[in-house]
């Protein structure tokens, strides 16, 4: 059990709520708010910062967002955050990411079926997270290699920083799945 309220969009009263509400079940693509949020709206400041964070990290940039929740899936893993990784899971379901993917990405990511730049920029993702002090110039240097520029390899690095976050907000608040 969540250890603060979540506040559903009927019981919401603060505008300032309810238009970042508006915002998140239209941009996000789902037609609903996530307990993530939800379990914000108690500080609606927090909220604000939260979503727009979330917004120009994964809903805006160059990386293609699936690639971006794939860097989520790899985190959450190894984080053993589970709400974040069914999370991640079910957006990249609805993003149109096959089910043997899905699989494939949580129980074998080496024979999983992505190209292999897309598995080495999930890796660099999943080392910013977990060990930032390991990445090397040669890390940098085999991004760039596959194609990637300097702003492409900063939204990997932001996106690590984001979920990771994530990951320990969700855990320490005991977040519930959302009931999709």
């Amino acid at each position: 059990m969540a250890h603060f309220p979540l506040q559903d969009e009927a019981q919401v009263t603060h505008p300032q709520v309810q238009a970042i509400y508006a915002e998140i079940r239209t941009e996000l693509g789902f037609g609903m708010v996530p307990n993530l949020f939800k379990s914000m709206a108690i500080s609606p400041d927090f909220l604000e910062a939260n979503w727009k964070q979330f917004r120009s990290t994964i809903l805006a940039g160059n990386v293609p967002r699936t690639i971006k929740e794939m860097i989520g899936v790899a985190i959450s893993q190894a984080h053993d955050s589970q709400y974040a990784l069914k999370v991640h899971l079910h957006s990249l379901s609805a993003l149109g990411i096959s089910e043997e993917v899905l699989q494939m990405l949580v129980s074998d990511f080496a024979n999983c079926p992505l190209p292999e730049r897309e598995k080495a920029v999930i890796r660099f993702g999943l080392l910013a997270a977990t060990k930032p002090q390991q990445l090397t110039e040669m890390d940098y240097q085999d991004l760039h290699e596959l194609g990637l520029d300097g702003a492409e390899i900063f939204e990997l690095i932001a996106t690590a920083n984001l979920f990771t976050a994530v990951n320990q907000y969700t855990d320490a608040l005991a977040l519930e799945i959302d009931i999709l």
